[in-house]
């Protein structure tokens, strides 16, 4: 006899209330049911390092949570919960798509070749997802660039009150960095689908798949968007509020967003990664470490601006008109410190642009102002960019 998946999904949506243990009738034992192979199969892929990092004791059951359905076929995640009170991170959660043949269960997990395949044919995903997942499965994901930005408008700056460190808090990989700051409004770091896990009242783990083979989850937040699981998201699609939210487990001490990278549902270290147009790098110790950028280097409890997907900034070519050189400013303006010159026919990189005092620049007056990689300004009056307009974002 076998459980039927109105049956499993029954069980699942119990789950949902708290971690319990599956009670499964006796005339089943012939046949594997769908909770415990995927509950064997998450702490087979990651139950080792998990007990390493957490210690056996504080290792809770995995959480069985299929959302969909359709014949043989459910999807749905798993997550492991940490302990309430445990060292401060994140649960581990990974999706996971089933197929039943016969009296048993094929399971993979997100991030898998073997889960892009079996996407192709399930009926329980969207023919968008299925490209999400294709294209997560072979996309690049060596890159040291990944092509995100920081969960934050762009052009904004937070505080990065954690740096570099691990996903359950020192142990590694150092896969998570905490934020804060703004209207505290978290913000999908790039395109891709969005996934809820763990949901607790107000709260949940959100993970937003992405199609060039990054994973990026957010911890701790409330007021969480209401977009249904497997919902596209653009780059800056509202996830949720910085908070100090633990549906399963964990500590936080202090409103904020715990940020991670994966590749499917393996977190990676981020040291030496390129987020936001930063390259983070981990410290001696978990929570430490800083973000490069140029020559500018912010180190924890500084502010880090986010500049979007990529390091690739917009340029322009310095025309000083009559004159050889152009001065660069302490600020957006003639009033400030005169800080270096520029030659004529220099490319610069413009990291952002604001408004300052109006100058009269070789195109006529502006009040332009372009921020340099190092920090020193130009006058956009007399810097080519092909535009009137700003070509950056706004500082």
């Amino acid at each position: 006899m076998s459980l039927s998946l109105r049956r499993i999904l029954a069980i699942g949506a119990s789950l949902t209330a708290g971690v319990a243990v599956l009670v499964v009738p006796s005339t089943a034992t012939a046949e594997p049911d769908l909770a415990t192979t995927v509950r064997s199969a998450v702490l087979a892929q990651h139950g080792a390092a998990l007990r390493e990092q957490w210690g056996t004791r504080s290792l809770r059951e995995p959480l069985f949570e299929p959302t969909r359905t359709s014949g043989d076929w459910v999807f749905g995640s798993t997550t492991v919960p940490m302990a309430y009170g445990q060292e401060h991170g994140s649960p581990l959660m990974a999706l996971f798509l089933a197929k039943r043949t016969g009296k048993t269960w094929k399971v993979e997990f997100d991030g898998t070749p073997g889960f892009a395949s079996l996407a192709q044919q399930a009926p329980v995903l969207s023919d968008g997802e299925k490209e999400t997942f294709r294209n997560n499965a072979s996309g690049v994901q060596t890159l040291a660039d990944t092509g995100l930005g920081l969960p934050w408008p762009q052009g904004v700056a937070w505080w990065m009150g954690g740096g570099p460190h691990g996903n359950s808090g020192s142990t590694r990989p150092f896969s998570s960095i905490d934020f804060n700051g703004g209207d505290g409004r978290v913000l999908s770091a790039g395109p891709g689908r969005a996934y809820k896990s763990c949901i607790r009242g107000r709260s949940a783990l959100v993970k937003v798949v992405h199609d060039n083979g990054y994973s990026t989850t957010y911890y701790h937040m409330y007021d969480l968007t209401t977009l249904a699981d497997g919902s596209a998201v653009r780059t800056g699609t509202y996830l949720g509020h910085i908070g100090n939210e633990l549906p399963c487990g964990g500590s936080s001490s202090g409103a904020h967003v715990h940020f991670s990278l994966l590749k499917g549902n393996t977190h990676i270290s981020v040291n030496g990664m390129t987020i936001g147009g930063w390259t983070f790098y981990e410290g001696a110790q978990a929570y430490g470490g800083y973000a490069q950028r140029g020559s500018t280097r912010v180190n924890v409890g500084g502010r880090v601006t986010n500049y979007g997907a990529g390091t690739t900034l917009p340029t322009g070519t310095v025309n000083g008109g009559s004159n050889s050189s152009v001065n660069l400013r302490s600020g957006p303006g003639l009033s400030y410190d005169t800080v270096g010159t520029v030659a004529n026919g220099t490319v610069v990189s413009i990291a952002c642009t604001a408004r300052g005092e109006t100058v009269q620049g070789v195109w006529g007056p502006t009040d332009l102002w372009n921020r340099l990689e190092d920090g020193k300004w130009i006058s956009d009056g007399f810097v080519d960019t092909g535009t009137n307009e700003p070509v950056a974002a706004a500082c």
